[in-house]
């Protein structure tokens, strides 16, 4: 009972933004956003080896805009929605991928056979789901050798910390009401459980969506090299998590 409550109020959630905001999140929106978006698709290209015939399940595909991305690479993606408003804004984005689709459906339960993807990545759907029932259908669905790669938020930096444990201002900033974020040791513990190898977290991103577009150039310079600093990237607002199904 308390999962499919947990999918009605993702549901609702979901449906409520694409008809509003036309989108996910307002972050999504931003310059400093889409410049966000484009890199977690450049690293989950490059985590996820994504290549031309290589089919790629994108859970939390939702209005579409990264499974558009990752789409240019040639690879055959489906993406896994449970917002039918989400759905059918994503699908209108993917007119010219023929081979590309978003679907309803639960992460959950996957209407897939087993070992049929090459590689499932997302980005900023983990910290939405049900680990405990998420990651045993992701195992089921990918080949052996198959790779993992998303982009998640850190619950080690400040604005995170606060947004996910703080109501009041988790819903002024959009988040939905069962949403959490990962510290990096937590989710590569869980990883581990249900069998994932090759596993390896890595904080980063200080690049915020609601930086003034002026700011943008300057602070990429900084982003940059807090991304290189020991320490100091623990607290950036997001985490790379790549993994791989043993072969």
């Amino acid at each position: 009972m308390n999962g499919s409550n947990r999918v009605a109020r993702e549901k609702k959630h979901f449906d409520q933004l694409a008809l509003t905001e036309g989108t996910v999140w307002w972050g999504a929106k931003t310059k400093a956003g889409q410049i966000r978006l484009k890199e977690r698709a450049r690293l989950a290209i490059q985590h996820g080896r994504l290549h031309p015939g290589m089919r790629v399940l994108e859970p939390g595909a939702g209005n579409g805009d990264f499974t558009v991305l990752l789409a240019k690479t040639g690879a055959i993606i489906r993406g896994i929605e449970i917002s039918p408003e989400q759905v059918a804004l994503g699908n209108s984005r993917l007119m010219n991928f023929p081979e590309t689709e978003i679907v309803e459906g639960d992460i959950a339960q996957l209407d897939y056979p087993d070992e049929v993807f090459h590689a499932v990545v997302g980005n900023s759907v983990l910290h939405h789901l049900d680990l405990n029932q998420a990651f045993p259908e992701i195992m089921r669905v990918l080949k052996p050798g198959g790779r993992f790669f998303f982009c998640e938020p850190n619950m080690m930096n400040p604005q995170i910390a606060l947004e996910k444990n703080i109501a009041f201002i988790g819903r002024y900033l959009q988040n939905s009401p069962d949403e959490t974020a990962f510290f990096r040791w937590q989710i590569a513990k869980q990883l581990e459980r249900y069998g994932f190898s090759n596993i390896k977290v890595v904080p980063f991103d200080f690049l915020h969506p609601g930086i003034p577009d002026q700011w943008i150039r300057n602070l990429m310079k900084i982003n940059y090299i807090l991304n290189r600093t020991p320490m100091l990237r623990e607290i950036g607002g997001s985490l790379q998590i790549s993994a791989q199904k043993p072969s």
